[in-house]
């Protein structure tokens, strides 16, 4: 792999990479093949709001690779008159602004800004509404590196999804970005949050599900 695809694969991963499961890319060989399902005619699903504490336990897969990774809600923080969602996962804070569009990721120990996507990629477009697209040209930048990308997003539908926490109705979100990258999520209304995401970077592809969601007032919920 020369330099400029590792950095590809770099930026495009690296709010997932930075819940310290940076084995999770490093092994598999296969495509993640586009399934375009039946999508069913659900009503829409609107932007989630997160209270802090919500908290969500992924576990991931990758070849032989397989590990854990933990992303609990800080609340909203405001930077420069602006307000961000807050999602802690490991030593990392993940910036999103109101609509969960992923801004920026900044370590905790140092508070400094470790990745950036400039426009803030919009891995949600709400109401999440079946057969809804949209795209996205931007910059994405890390200390090393800088690159400009294009993807586009579409939801094919809702789709019963069984993962470790449960059967949920959910979202089917693909994302194009160029042949050597997929990704495949699923957003469920119940959790507030994907449920199962498959990706690829190349011959390396991922799986994450939803091991466990213990929202912040579990007593009211």
């Amino acid at each position: 792999m020369n330099a400029m695809e590792r950095s590809r694969r770099g930026l495009l991963t690296v709010w997932f990479l930075a819940v310290g499961g940076a084995g999770l890319l490093l092994s598999s060989c296969s495509s993640v093949p586009v399934q375009e399902s039946k999508p069913s005619e659900p009503p829409g699903a609107a932007r989630p709001v997160w209270s802090a504490g919500d908290r969500w336990v992924h576990t991931w897969s990758a070849g032989t690779e397989k590990g854990v990774k933990t992303a609990e809600a800080r609340g909203l923080r405001e930077v420069r008159g602006v307000q961000y969602q807050v999602l802690r996962m490991g030593a990392i804070d993940i910036y999103f602004t109101a609509d969960l569009h992923w801004a920026w990721a900044a370590s905790v120990a140092e508070s400094r800004v470790t990745a950036r996507a400039v426009p803030p990629l919009p891995w949600f477009k709400w109401p999440l509404q079946a057969g809804g697209r949209w795209e996205y040209q931007g910059t994405l930048e890390d200390q090393k590196h800088k690159e400009s990308f294009r993807d586009s997003y579409k939801i094919l539908g809702v789709e019963s999804v069984a993962v470790p926490a449960g059967t949920f109705q959910a979202f089917k979100i693909v994302r194009e970005a160029e042949s050597v990258i997929a990704d495949q999520y699923w957003y469920a209304p119940d959790v507030r949050w994907y449920v199962k995401w498959v990706g690829r970077r190349g011959k390396e592809e991922f799986e994450e599900v939803l091991q466990e969601y213990r929202p912040a007032d579990s007593g009211k919920r």
